[in-house]
Order: structure tokens, then C-alpha cells, then sequence
């Protein structure tokens, strides 16, 4: 076995592994400027500077490298949500991060936003990934739920109906890569801190301490 090219504990190569994540950089770059339709695998080879072939040989389907695409955005968006090793320091602590994590990784990486937006959006997605889509959208809505929850049962948030709160931040978190697209000038770091300003004070009924106006 050549030096390099030893298998990864899932299995493959890490040869492979280099391949297959220059295949989905490559798909990522490709749908955020093409689109999802348009995205074939020879569009994503052109991009790549390999033969479609080999997208064929590690994927099989253009669902599968869909699939990992966005499995791979998600990972990256999830751990960058946990707000780094710091340990928390409580729910209202855990709720900043999520926003700014979010927020922050939508600045940094706005083709692979613009990415999932196409993917997720496109009329001609499979039925059946479209409904993983949607389990996940539903769990992680579950997961924001629960942590709003135990937030209350623990004094530190307000009473208010946390389906409720789930589905404003939710909607203002999607709309984030939007507006971060149509406002270049503003800082992702304000805007970041703006919104975590407003829901912390929503969960926790007091304002933030750090703001001082007039």
C-alpha cells in the first residue's frame, strides 16, 4: 500500500477521502453558482478537473452527493452553533451561541448557504430527500424546543410558549444568509450580536446588560 493511502477508520483510503471531498467542494461551488438543476456531474468534473467517471465511482447518484453535501454543511453548521469548548455558562449563555454561531458560520461561508438554499428549494429534489430534509428541519425545531424548556423549568427564561419563540428564531435564522447577501457593508459581527441581543432578552425578559443607549 502507498504511503498516504492508508484506509481511515470508516473504511476508505485517505486518498478517497481527499477525492470525496473535492468532489463536494466542487458540487458546493458549482450549485451555489449554477444551481441545483444544472449542477450534472460533468458541470461539477469541469469544476473538480476530473472525469465525471470518477464522481460516478465514489458516489453513484447525484441524491448521494446531495445527501453528503448537505450532511457535511449541517456537521459544520451544528459545530459551529455549540459556540467552541468554553464551557456554558448557562441556558441564556447556550441560546447566544447558537444565534452568533450561526450567524457567523452564514458569514464565512456563504457559497456553501447559497448551496443548501438551491438544494433545498429545487422543484426537482427527491421526494425521498426532500422528506430528510424535513425530519431534520422537524429535530433540530424538536431539539430548540426541549433546550427553551429546560431553560424555564430552570429559572433562567421567562414563561412563554417555546413552539412559539422555536418559530421566530427559526425564521430569522434562515433569513440570516439573506441578509447578510443584501447588507455587504454591514458587519456580520453586530448583526450577529444585534440578534442574539433580542431573543436573550425575549427568553430572559431583561435587557442586555452590555448595551448602553443615549
Amino acid at each position: 500500500m502507498q504511503p498516504g493511502n492508508d484506509p481511515s477508520p470508516g473504511g476508505e483510503t485517505f486518498v478517497e477521502a481527499a477525492r470525496r471531498d473535492q468532489i463536494v467542494a466542487a458540487a458546493i461551488e458549482t450549485i451555489a453558482e449554477e444551481g441545483y438543476a444544472k449542477a450534472s456531474f460533468v458541470r461539477i468534473a469541469e469544476r473538480a478537473s476530473i472525469s465525471p467517471g470518477l464522481i460516478t465511482y465514489h458516489f453513484k447518484t447525484k441524491e448521494r452527493l446531495i445527501r453528503r453535501i448537505l450532511g457535511d454543511i449541517d456537521t459544520r453548521l451544528d459545530r459551529a452553533m455549540e459556540g467552541g469548548e468554553e464551557p456554558l455558562e448557562g441556558f441564556e449563555d447556550g441560546l447566544r451561541r447558537i444565534i452568533t454561531g450561526h450567524i457567523g458560520y452564514c458569514a464565512r461561508n456563504p457559497r456553501e448557504m447559497t448551496a443548501r438554499r438551491e438544494i433545498t428549494a429545487a422543484a426537482t429534489l427527491p421526494e425521498r430527500l426532500r422528506g430528510e430534509i424535513a425530519e431534520a428541519e422537524r429535530a433540530g425545531r424538536a431539539e430548540l424546543v426541549g433546550f427553551l424548556t429546560e431553560g424555564r423549568r430552570h429559572g433562567e427564561f421567562r414563561a412563554f410558549d417555546p413552539e412559539v419563540f422555536t418559530d421566530t428564531m427559526f425564521a430569522a435564522m434562515h433569513r440570516a444568509p439573506a441578509v447578510l447577501r443584501e447588507r455587504p457593508s454591514a458587519s456580520p459581527e453586530d448583526y450577529a450580536r444585534e440578534l442574539a441581543d433580542l431573543f436573550c432578552a425575549a427568553a430572559t425578559g431583561r435587557p442586555p446588560e452590555h448595551r448602553t443607549d443615549g
